[in-house]
């Protein structure tokens, strides 16, 4: 007597060929999670240098005067809608400025034990 063998998969090939389905799954559902926050952290670093660039027209149109600090003090304010929990530190001496710009990213990051980690990212600029 002959025995038939049945073609397919049993029930333990099943369960191997969906674990690695899944890691796949959550591979790829992290890989999209890296890229947006990165999109997210270009997006906000594109935003600090056109503020910066903003903020240096406007020294350069009229450097130490009443209406720059005036005009100064409402790009301040305006700031942090621009970009998250944003602060400036802004020097001049004639011609020449210096400003040190923070700002937080969007996208909370955590540590491996789930404690948010508190990152800042940051444009210098001297000249």
């Amino acid at each position: 007597m002959f025995f038939q063998h049945n073609r397919g998969f049993s029930l333990i090939e099943f369960m191997v060929s969906l674990t690695i389905f899944a890691i796949g799954i959550l591979a790829i559902t992290r890989l999209q999670f890296l890229s947006f926050r990165i999109m997210n952290q270009g997006l906000l670093r594109t935003v600090a240098i056109e503020e910066a660039s903003n903020l240096l027209v406007r020294y350069r149109a009229l450097p130490q005067s009443e209406i720059f600090n005036t005009s100064f003090a409402q790009w301040q304010n305006e700031l942090p809608q621009k970009l998250p929990q944003a602060t400036i530190v802004f020097s001049a001496l004639g011609p020449f400025c210096t400003f040190h710009l923070k700002w937080q990213p969007l996208a909370a990051l955590f540590n491996p034990d789930g404690i948010p980690l508190d990152l800042i990212d940051e444009l210098d600029y001297s000249g």
